[in-house]
């Protein structure tokens, strides 16, 4: 393994030097300020507003490009921490307003601070002396740092999409949760408690039953999709879990009757099924934590939830992965049980089908088949319609039928399998293998899992047992709110162009300073819109801006007296 060397150069700098073998100089011998000036003088950023320069040296191409790109964002990719080392010793002023990347865990707490909004893409700039020492490092860096844009660009629309029917839904479920329980309540409740997670993969069917013999032994958790397929095999889970904000979710609970099976509602969640729901229920919320590059662990909510949360008793956060599944993962790691257990998660076309017999979507195909159309023949063209894969099966036996998203699901299960501090347990039996997991057979763990005392489900009874609590708070804050909203949603009949100037400050004074978390949601789009189009005369920024919150303050007005009169209903 070579090794660097400072020296000095005829020109007063310092260059670098990598004694190999090969010896490799990663700067000029003579002069590596110019060098780095006539290097980087034919490299253009196009659109781009992010510069991702791959090998660091001593920084004189990084100095070069700050100078000619002051308003671009700089990440420098450096494999060798001992060339950061020396390039902070001898050339600190070539790193200045530049984020070191050393190694794929430094990526999410430097890049979680990026501004998706303004951002327009990365320029590759390749620093050949360095990049030649190891291409496959700087390649695969490139790679992750572009999908962690693309994952940031698609949390960005999904966004776009969805975050207002978020808010709708918090608001209309926020009354229910006073007589609700809160899962920050059951946080480390099970400690030492085996947890299974249930999901709705086509292995379930072989598997359904046999859960009904874990229930004094483990807390079952089901996502809702595979809620029907249980109750079928006639086994009530401890805990069925919802976070879709969607009014299709409501057809996975319609004309069931779980008995003692306890809903578990994220406030996002599509309100008519914790209204219609005939158990008992619990509130929690989705929020995202990640390490700041400063080391402090940040926490963003769901929108909205901050201002909530200052009227109510916070009801508890769970991490999501994007589907319920990893939500329920995250759940079982606050709960403190161990080992987590997964069932029915194929994440693949297991006998070339998309989910386990007995769930809705089933149903729903069922009634469509015909003499020339049966349900495999449905399963088949919905397949062909995803990005198919080919990945390795459960208990390494061949290869079985993946797609992308299955995939993207596959690789969180397997990062959080590897880092967690409990171990997870694959028995689903079926679908793809999941690494860093331990393949067992339900039948296994149920002879190695005792019988508890108390049980899972007495637990979650005593906890549900605490009472309701008084919504005074959040009835005079939702009263203060719509006073604060009423003059801006009064100004929806005149022209932007005929406010006045008094008129345009209590727009802007109610948008941007009396309620931000509850407008800055409704203003995404817009403020999005506005940070990539800089070039935009004031005036005209300023009169999209001031249409949207008077357009903003009409749609949370309807909100919040929905949930007032929600509130008028408790006793």
């Amino acid at each position: 393994m070579g090794r660097f060397t400072v020296n000095d150069t005829p020109s007063g700098h310092r260059t670098l030097l990598y004694t190999g073998p090969p010896e490799i100089r990663i700067h000029s011998a003579y002069d590596p300020v110019r060098e780095a000036e006539r290097a980087t003088a034919g490299f253009a950023t196009g659109r781009a507003t992010g510069i991702l320069v791959c090998g660091l040296g001593l920084g004189y191409h990084v100095a070069a490009l700050r100078h000619r790109y002051p308003d671009h964002a700089l990440m420098v990719l450096e494999k060798d921490r001992d060339v950061v080392r020396l390039a902070l010793e001898s050339c600190p002023e070539n790193l200045e307003g530049a984020h070191i990347i050393v190694s794929p865990d430094d990526i999410p707490p430097i890049l979680e601070n990026f501004e998706v909004d303004a951002f327009r893409g990365k320029a590759v700039y390749f620093h050949r002396p360095s990049y030649l020492l190891d291409r496959e490092f700087y390649d695969s860096m490139v790679t992750d740092i572009g999908r962690y844009f693309s994952s940031k660009l698609s949390d960005l629309l999904t966004r776009f999409e969805f975050e207002e029917r978020w808010m709708a839904n918090i608001f209309a479920n926020l009354p229910r949760a006073f007589d609700a329980g809160r899962v920050a309540d059951l946080f480390g409740g099970f400690s030492g408690i085996p947890g299974v997670i249930v999901s709705a993969g086509p292995s379930l069917r072989r598997n359904a039953g046999l859960l009904g013999l874990m229930k004094g032994r483990a807390l079952i958790v089901s996502v809702d999709t595979a809620l029907k397929v249980l109750l079928r095999h006639g086994v009530e889970p401890h805990i069925v879990m919802t976070i879709d904000a969607q009014k299709h979710s409501l057809r996975h609970f319609l004309g069931e009757r779980p008995g003692g099976t306890v809903l578990l509602a994220d406030l996002v969640s599509y309100p008519r099924i914790a209204d219609l729901y005939p158990g008992k229920t619990f509130f929690s919320t989705t929020a995202k934590y990640y390490s700041a590059p400063d080391g402090t662990l940040r926490r963003e909510p769901t929108p909205a939830m901050d201002w909530v949360e200052r009227f109510i008793d916070p009801p508890g956060d769970i991490q999501s992965g994007g589907s319920v599944a990893t939500s329920a993962f995250d759940l079982m790691l606050n709960l403190g049980c161990s080992p987590i257990v997964l069932v029915g998660q194929d994440l693949a076309y297991t006998g070339r089908e998309i989910h386990s017999t007995g769930t809705h979507h089933n149903g729903e195909w069922l009634a469509m088949t015909t003499r020339f159309l049966n349900l495999d023949s449905i399963n088949q063209r919905v397949i062909r319609k995803r990005k198919i894969k080919y990945v390795e099966a459960y208990g390494g036996k061949g290869r079985v039928v993946s797609d992308y998203v299955f995939d993207l699901y596959r690789s969180w299960f397997e990062d959080s399998a590897r880092k967690v501090p409990v171990p997870v347990i694959n028995a689903s039996g079926g679908g793809a293998r999941i690494a860093w997991t331990e393949e067992r057979s339900i039948e296994s763990l149920i002879e190695e899992f005792p019988v508890r005392t108390p049980g899972p489900a007495e637990v979650l009874r005593r906890t549900l047992a605490r009472g309701a609590r008084g919504a005074g708070r959040l009835r005079g804050a939702v009263d203060h709110a719509l006073d604060l909203t009423a003059p801006a949603a009064a100004l929806a009949s005149k022209s932007v162009e005929s406010l006045s100037d008094e008129e345009r400050k209590t727009l802007l004074d109610t948008a941007l300073s009396d309620l931000p978390e509850l407008f800055n949601p409704l203003l995404r789009r817009t403020n999005a819109y506005l940070a990539r189009h800089g070039e935009l005369p004031s005036g005209r920024s300023t009169a999209i801006l001031l249409a949207d919150i008077v357009s903003a303050a009409n749609r949370l007005q309807r909100h919040l007296a929905l949930c007032r009169a929600r509130l008028d209903e408790l006793p």
